[in-house]
């Protein structure tokens, strides 16, 4: 029996039923046929171990269920679990496969009257705890970075402070060569030429100086960052 025959007799086996209910049942089989195609079987195949569509239309109307107000996953069960057990059934394949249907539609069923949808977790994942390390954070920071950083703060002042005294004494030996004579100047000369260029080479080392500490001081504060928000 082709797919459109196999649904066409389920419509008409179920013609009792409202409309709205015939839709729903006729869309799982529907879904039934497109999962059995993807997986490489023929329609007359599916519609073997779907069982008779009369004796599938029957079970909707069960002693047991005859509440129309029925919910869908408790059809679906019925529905499935008749035809895995059904004579019709044409082979060992389509027992299983009735069989995966009912318990797929028995779990979900399960999981929508208790109020959550199925394969979702029953407890939530636990909070870590992060007050060990944001009391280490502050505590690291109060007792021992505070006072590193105002020790390196005044170290790179001092070695700025002499680059600059280096630089001004030189040009103010240049200065004193006015009104000098003989030997005088010379000295004066070599003594302003040294003393500048050693101020240059000393600013030149305070530059990476306070480059690298600014580097580490980026870095310190990400790990700060990620230890208060994170954790160890």
């Amino acid at each position: 029996m082709t797919r459109e025959d196999y649904i066409k007799a389920l419509k008409s086996a179920l013609l009792s039923l409202p409309a709205s209910d015939i839709a729903d049942i006729c869309g799982d089989f529907e879904e039934h046929f497109s999962i059995g195609l993807s997986q490489g079987k023929t329609e007359h195949e599916i519609s073997a171990e779907l069982g008779d569509p009369s004796a599938v239309a029957a079970t909707y109307f069960d002693e047991d269920l005859a509440n129309i107000g029925h919910t869908m996953s408790e059809s679906a069960f019925h529905a499935a679990a008749t035809a895995a057990t059904s004579g019709t059934a044409a082979n060992t394949n389509g027992t299983t496969a009735a069989a995966s249907a009912a318990t797929a539609a028995g779990i979900s069923g399960a999981a929508l009257s208790a109020g959550q949808p199925a394969g979702t977790a029953s407890a939530a994942p636990k909070e870590k705890d992060l007050t060990g390390a944001r009391l280490f954070v502050i505590f690291l920071n109060i007792l021992v970075t505070w006072w590193v950083a105002i020790t390196i703060v005044s170290t790179l002042v001092s070695f700025w402070g002499v680059t600059i005294s280096l630089v001004i004494g030189g040009i103010g030996a240049f200065i004193a060569m006015v009104g000098q004579a003989g030997d005088w100047i010379t000295l004066l000369a070599l003594c302003g030429v040294g003393a500048i260029l050693l101020g240059i080479a000393t600013g030149i080392l305070n530059f990476f100086l306070c480059k690298w500490t600014v580097i580490g001081t980026r870095s310190y504060i990400k790990w700060n960052k990620k230890v208060y928000n994170e954790g160890f």
